[in-house]
């Protein structure tokens, strides 16, 4: 076959990448890329060359992507009926009964590992979601729902929500986008004519006011307690016109890093958006919590969980009502616990809660410039995301393991690698001994890591190994020592 020479500007070095990174779909590269080069061999050949025009005349492939999220209190998942203790300032034995979790997103986005931010198109369901036609990502809208209509949470619906579908462009995603709330325009239309899920009545709050963004509704004993939040201080031309604009948006941005589309979960944490509010303080006056008034003090510790000022409602990074986790029972994925070996000060070190003489299987993942089932001629590439680097939240006192104080960095270096076996974190690629990457500081961090072997066509390997050491800047502990991780990749 013909193939039209590119200079050395097409030479192609494969690196390791993240399981989204390799997609059979014609028209992308090794990295998901839209362009010439399908199979990254260098080259272009005319088949190429005429998916790549093709391509540019008409659109990328896309791939189709569900954001998972969860409903949680605390370490517990949330459920009508159940009751929790232990949250906000109050007394630890304060019983909190939410009744209702509904929240809503909008412009969602995704971000790849160059930085660079994408928009994800959502599925219009008719029920979950909306989207316009054409779409318009910053205008389309999506409501999670985790209550259930039963016992307490009487005042809901049976059906519950917690997936966003939607698709966007194929690449390599290392972080999630989205806004807690509604577009204006959305957000002060006639919620009696508005396509579903902008026609619940529970979440309108006026035609002025628009929509309830967040409402969290429960109570503290027998007392009632709320968090709803939407946008105040809206003005317009009459109480029956939609208003021109809002003092107070209060829409917030999330961003969560970390984000892999193979298996997070995006975790809503009732006990992190109550964290610093006095719920038996809140109820004295027999109606507590936050309904976004700008003169509420209340409204302040809620408002900086979300991620917005107070009472200004302008986003910012404070943010800590949502975080990633794994969704460990979809393809073994593993974390691994970043503790220290005594209960103040001493050295960091991992924490496992598997076996670790098993190596972590590796999957094929995809054959580059090669043909037949042993990839001839070309480059086996294998991946998977495991394992994951998270700090240890509870000490396990029988292991000499304990939580390392909150603040403190946590860098990841990698001491010896076989050869073939590469890594990957936030984008940052570990390859050699020597090469670091700083997980982020206690006790917030979630750094999935990227694994990737290269063999040869028709090549089979054993046991790979990867040996790895934990530092820290902060003087209250020394490096851990040296441990080895196996890895095996498989057909």
């Amino acid at each position: 076959m013909q193939r039209i020479a590119f200079i050395a500007s097409l030479t192609v070095i494969v690196a390791a990448s993240a399981a989204r990174a390799h997609v059979n779909i014609p028209g992308l590269d090794a990295n998901g890329q839209c362009v010439g080069d399908a199979n990254s061999d260098g080259q272009v050949t005319i088949n190429e060359l005429i998916i790549a025009v093709n391509n540019a005349l008409g659109s990328c492939a896309r791939l189709p992507i569900t954001l998972n999220f969860q409903g949680q209190v605390g370490n517990q998942a949330f459920a009508c009926g159940s009751s929790y203790t232990g949250i906000g300032t109050g007394s630890p034995e304060t019983h909190f009964f939410p009744t209702d979790f509904r929240f809503y997103i909008s412009n969602v986005r995704l971000i790849t590992a160059a930085g660079d931010t994408v928009s994800v198109d959502l599925d219009d369901d008719h029920v979950w979601q909306y989207a316009p036609n054409p779409p318009n990502p910053k205008e389309e809208v999506a409501l999670l729902d985790f209550e259930n209509g039963t016992g307490p949470c009487g005042e809901g619906t049976t059906a519950t929500n917690a997936t966003v579908t939607g698709s966007a462009p194929a690449g390599v995603y290392t972080a999630v986008q989205f806004d807690l709330g509604l577009p204006f325009d959305l957000d002060h239309g006639n919620q009696a004519t508005a396509a579903s899920p902008l026609n619940f009545t529970d979440l309108f709050w006026s035609w002025q006011q628009g929509y309830r963004f967040v409402k969290i509704d429960g109570k503290v004993g027998t007392l009632p307690f709320v968090a709803h939040i939407g946008s105040t201080d809206c003005v317009g031309s009459a109480p029956t016109a939609p208003p021109t604009m809002c003092t107070h948006p209060n829409v917030a941005t999330v961003t969560l890093a970390g984000f892999n589309p193979e298996h997070s979960v995006i975790v809503a944490d009732l006990a992190a958006l109550l964290a610093g509010s006095n719920l038996d303080l809140e109820v004295k006056d027999m109606y507590g919590g936050c309904q976004s008034e700008p003169d509420n003090p209340d409204c302040a510790p809620i408002f900086q969980n979300l991620g917005l000022t107070f009472p200004g409602g302008a986003p910012t990074t404070t943010q800590t009502f949502f975080h990633l986790e794994s969704d460990t029972a979809a393809g073994g994925h593993q974390e691994i616990g970043v503790a220290a070996n005594a209960t103040t000060g001493g050295a960091l070190a991992p924490h496992e809660d598997f076996d670790t003489s098993q190596p972590f299987p590796v999957p094929f993942n995809e054959c580059l410039g090669g043909s037949g089932s042993d990839c001839t001629g070309g480059i086996q590439v294998f991946t998977t995301v495991n394992p994951g680097f998270v700090p240890l939240t509870d000490a396990e006192p029988e292991e000499s393991s304990y939580p390392l104080a909150d603040g403190t960095p946590v860098t990841l270096t990698l001491d010896a690698v076989d050869s073939n076996l590469s890594f990957s974190i936030y984008g940052t690629q570990l390859t050699k001994a020597g090469d670091s990457i700083m997980l982020g500081q206690t006790p917030s961090f979630h750094a999935d890591v990227m694994t990737q072997v290269q063999l040869s066509g028709g090549a089979t390997s054993g046991t790979l190994s990867a040996t790895f050491h934990f530092s820290t800047t902060s003087s209250a502990y020394q490096s851990s020592s040296p441990f080895t991780l196996q890895f095996q990749p498989t057909h």
